[in-house]
């Protein structure tokens, strides 16, 4: 279980300053630079590691603190302020949080800003938890998992967790993430946790656990990590801390799964898919983008290019946000993976939209949207879904209902596959656009409110499933 620490200075500290608060923070510790420099880290005479601190960032707006802190906590900072992020590991005879305190704060003393630190909530109880390894943010390595221990009201995708994916992942591990059961996740992180191979492990106040996303038990397996409760009445349902419903009316959310291929070329500029549902579905470009939280870059779509070339063939993978705290704009956020394909390239967004309360979501702009998309490059696929949600994009580990499919839209490479007539001809009203013999097919299914809206689409892809794909999958 580790020990966060953020720091937020308003200029950037100087090498003396920086040597003056290591010697400050543990004088007897050493240090070792990793990760080609941007990492710091304090051993003991055992070549334990105690602390790590990772380079400054520039946040490109102060409010990101805000969103992932705690209101108000930028008020007294200028607008584009340094986050430094340090993390103590959990030894029974040192005490890594001061450490990591005092290193903070011997720079908040010379050169202003604030430190801050999350009140703990998560008992210190579990053996399984308390322990550490050599990466700062992992806290035991079974032979299947990585287990990280986060103990903060807002828990991000930071750059921490996905060092954390990328060591282990190479490694064929799983990732598996313990909170407390009033924490929150952000949007970008509920994207990471619900890929396969990772875990949303919660703690609720009886000391159990259970699963973040359905609820169900979870137990401690030696050398696994946590697992599903075997022993577990499956009529006893989930935790009764994921049955509470949320103190606050949930709103409505939007979530859009667009795929769209592109030709390779040298003048190929990406991100213009997400430009689009961000404008088309809230009036507003998006305003940050980052491989990690906080969001540090401002938008740039020939930035993430140039980031994208550098990294193929492999994929690049990032997040990105609307206006913080935009008032003319609805609050959204998205990931965007780019990928290699034998033909070209591919971008994989995943978009979603918050209301508020009582507020209906724009559905009538999303056949014009299709219409949009169609006259582009290749639109391959995109499913639109509606789900009760929080405004802010954050999700508390609570039932909160399942979402019910609102649209569907086919490229032309799958009407080809299912056959064009048959295509024209499904259980749900087919709108082509695009040319009459390989069109792009969007397909309403309804509002997102519909009891039948499953089984509508149910239906539907059932029907445009191509007979020798149907048989195979039987």
């Amino acid at each position: 279980m580790s020990h966060d620490v953020i720091l937020l200075l308003p200029e950037s500290p100087d090498r003396r300053s920086l040597l003056d608060a290591l010697v400050a923070a543990g004088p007897t510790l050493r240090v070792r630079m990793v990760a080609e420099g941007t990492v710091v880290q304090l051993r003991d005479d055992d070549e334990r590691l105690v602390v790590a601190m990772q380079a400054a960032q520039r946040l490109a707006v102060s409010a990101e603190a805000d969103r992932l802190l705690s209101d108000g906590v930028s008020d007294d900072l200028p607008a584009q302020p340094l986050w430094v992020e340090i993390r103590g590991t959990e030894l029974e005879d040192v005490d890594t949080a001061a450490v990591a305190r005092r290193f903070a704060q011997h720079l908040v003393d010379k050169h202003g800003g604030l430190l801050w630190e999350a009140e703990p909530e998560l008992p210190r109880d579990d053996r399984n938890l308390l322990g550490a390894t050599e990466h700062p943010a992992v806290s035991a390595v079974t032979e299947k998992n990585a287990v990280l221990v986060q103990d903060r009201p807002v828990v991000s995708l930071s750059s921490w967790l996905v060092d954390a994916m990328a060591v282990f992942g190479r490694k064929g591990l799983g990732l598996q993430l313990v909170t407390t059961s009033t924490s929150i996740i952000t949007h970008a992180l509920r994207w990471f946790l619900s890929r396969r191979g990772a875990t949303w492990v919660v703690r609720a106040p009886d000391g159990r656990y259970y699963d973040g996303f359905n609820g169900l038990p979870l137990l401690w397996a030696e050398e696994v990590g946590f697992v599903p409760d075997p022993e577990v009445d499956a009529e006893a349902g989930p935790n009764q801390a994921f049955r509470t419903s949320a103190t606050e009316d949930l709103g409505t959310q939007l979530h859009v799964d667009l795929q769209v291929d592109h030709p390779a070329s040298a003048d190929l500029v990406l991100a213009g898919s997400a430009e689009m549902l961000a404008e088309r579905l809230t009036g507003a470009r998006p305003a940050l983008w980052g491989v990690a939280e906080p969001l540090t870059r401002e938008w740039s779509p020939s930035a993430i290019t140039a980031m994208a070339r550098k990294r193929a063939p492999g994929q690049s993978v990032l997040v990105f946000a609307g206006p913080p705290g935009g008032k003319d704009s609805r609050p959204f956020a998205g990931s965007l993976r780019v990928s290699r394909t034998p033909s070209g390239v591919r971008e994989h967004l995943l978009f979603t939209v918050g209301h508020r309360p009582g507020e209906e979501p724009e559905l009538d702009a999303l056949e014009p949207l299709v219409r949009e998309l169609a006259v582009g490059d290749g639109l391959r696929s995109m499913t639109v879904h509606r789900a009760h949600g929080r405004e802010d994009l954050t999700y508390p580990p609570r039932w909160a209902g399942v979402s019910v499919p609102v649209g569907l839209a086919v490229g032309p490479e799958g009407i080809l596959a299912a056959g064009r007539d048959k295509a024209l001809a499904a259980p749900v009203r087919a709108v082509p656009f695009g040319p009459p013999m390989t069109p792009v097919v969007w397909y309403r299914i309804g509002d997102g409110v519909e009891p039948d809206g499953w089984d509508r689409f149910h239906s539907l892809m059932e029907h445009l499933t191509p007979p020798e794909a149907a048989r195979r999958s039987r």
